[in-house]
């Protein structure tokens, strides 16, 4: 008899959901977490200066998911994973220009911002909300749920939700194209278009489904109550062991075991082994298949298919304390970046391995996040947390993170300078950053990938590595980069999936 009927290879939330779901079901389950911390890039960290900072992940966009789970463990979400809403949803500012407005929660406040210096972009983004609000909340409430094992998933999804068919064209389109249909102000089409490196692209390149997506977040953005990013995962941790489920923290897995190509088990570093009749990798697919199983294991042509996956853009994280309350008003503030500059530094800057220059000065692109605005006591009294999330390359031309990393700091602090609180040098009192490196070697995220793998069309739905293998039996893959993607909620929705098949393929 193997030791447990199912074990999962990382605690993030993707892992967590799974292992849970598999307990509620009956099934002794088992979660290994190579950190001391749960949660993976949806976790919070605090230094001895006393300032609680999240690693990655800073507020939950569609609770949907959240709701889900929890639903069908027969528990509370709110006694497990409190929240409370975040309004306005974002801030943008360009100080160089005099230009700044932040966008409410609801669609006609909003509408009534863009008013202000776009009447025809008003109306423009009611009709946008109007045309796709209710698309996107159906493919949220079906496909998000539904595995992708094959097309024959997806013909079974239309025939039960036919209105499916009038989405499918957003996973041909870009996100550029669609955004650029509704509008036509510089400053309205920047604030729509950034979303698309949410999925780790430029707007040129990314599926047009990231261009809707944003839509959802006017149905409420949220952050936990208390404690920072980590009491998401630290909540469904503690669901899955109230349901009798075992967690084992610093315990890093590095082999699956496999015989006559079906998962019997997993390898730890210290060599214990441990049996399991299910095992679900809820890491990064590419890691998975390459590193912990192998190509012995592997069809050839599965094996080429793996190689061919690409890694998604990692996300520098800067973490900055500050002894005042910083000018901001919101718990995201975004400098306005023009789509063509999103586009230039795709191709220009970040293929090459370079910063993105601007008047030949180096800009450090990416969103502030205030997490101390909703709880204050993720900062010692009087002082606060910033999160600076950016968007740079894993190789440096010229160059290495390690050595690089006070200098980046340096130019993020700048940017935010000319951009959006002038004065900030001289308030931070602490500093600190996890380059791609970092976050590679504390994750074990492949080049600091933290949404997994990357999210254009051939990297999509069928196209994504399944939830369920297709070349080894019994083992089960969870998280970021397999189906429905990467983020909080699309996370917990592959949980769920994975969750469910784990069941189902078991009872």
């Amino acid at each position: 008899m193997p030791d447990y009927d199912v074990v999962v290879i990382g605690g993030g939330i993707g892992g967590l959901t799974t292992a849970a779901l598999c307990q509620k079901a009956g099934m002794k389950t088992l979660v290994v977490e190579q950190a001391d911390r749960i949660g993976g890039c949806c976790s919070t960290f605090v230094t001895p200066e006393g300032f609680h900072f999240d690693v990655g992940a800073s507020v939950v966009e569609v609770t949907r998911s959240l709701e889900e789970l929890f639903k069908r463990l027969g528990l509370s979400r709110e006694d497990y994973v409190p929240l409370v809403p975040v309004d306005p949803i974002y801030d943008y500012c360009d100080n160089t220009r005099g230009v700044r407005f932040a966008y409410p929660t609801s669609v006609e406040e909003t509408a009534k911002v863009i008013a202000e210096f776009s009447p025809e972009d008003a109306r423009a983004f009611l009709k946008f909300a109007e045309d796709y609000a209710p698309k996107i909340r159906e493919l949220v409430d079906n496909f998000f749920y539904a595995p992708s094992l094959g097309f024959l998933d997806t013909l079974r999804l239309i025939v039960k939700y036919p209105g499916m068919l009038t989405v499918l064209p957003m996973f041909v389109t870009t996100h550029q194209k669609i955004v650029a249909r509704y509008f036509k102000h510089q400053d309205v089409l920047a604030s729509m278009a950034f979303q698309s490196f949410y999925a780790g692209l430029p707007p040129d390149m990314c599926a047009g489904l990231y261009a809707v997506v944003g839509l959802l977040e006017h149905d409420g953005i949220y952050y936990p109550k208390k404690g920072g990013m980590i009491t998401i995962p630290a909540g469904i941790k503690q669901a899955f062991e109230d349901l009798g489920g075992e967690t084992r923290m610093g315990a890093r897995a590095v082999r699956v075991m496999v015989e006559n190509r079906r998962a019997v088990g997993v390898e730890l570093w210290d060599g214990t082994e441990i049996t399991a009749g299910n095992v679900v990798g809820a890491i990064n697919a590419k890691k998975l298949y390459m590193d912990m199983i192998g190509r012995e294991h592997i069809p050839w042509h599965v094996w080429r298919g793996v190689e061919s996956l690409v890694l998604s853009m990692p996300c520098p994280m800067i973490y900055l304390g500050v002894d005042y309350e910083p000018p901001l008003r919101a718990h995201h503030t975004l400098t306005l970046t023009d789509p063509r500059a999103m586009n230039d530094y795709w191709s220009n800057y970040y293929l090459k391995g370079k910063l993105y220059e601007k008047d030949g000065r180096i800009e450090v692109m990416g969103l502030v996040s205030w997490a101390s605005r909703v709880d204050p006591t993720l900062a010692p009294p009087g002082k606060h947390v910033l999160t600076h999330m950016g968007l740079a390359p894993y190789n440096l031309a010229g160059n290495d993170w390690d050595r690089f990393k006070e200098r980046y700091i340096d130019l993020a602090i700048e940017t935010i300078e000319r951009y959006i609180i002038p004065d900030l040098a001289d308030h931070v009192v602490y500093r600190d950053m996890a380059t791609p490196k970092d976050l590679e070697r504390m994750l074990l995220h492949p080049g600091g990938a933290v949404y997994g793998i990357q999210t254009d069309l051939s990297h999509m739905a069928v196209f994504r590595p399944a939830n369920r293998s297709k070349c080894i039996r019994n083992l089960y893959l969870a998280g970021a980069s397999t189906h429905p993607g990467g983020g909080v909620p699309a996370v917990v929705a592959g949980g769920i999936i994975t969750g469910e098949l784990v069941v189902k393929d078991n009872g």
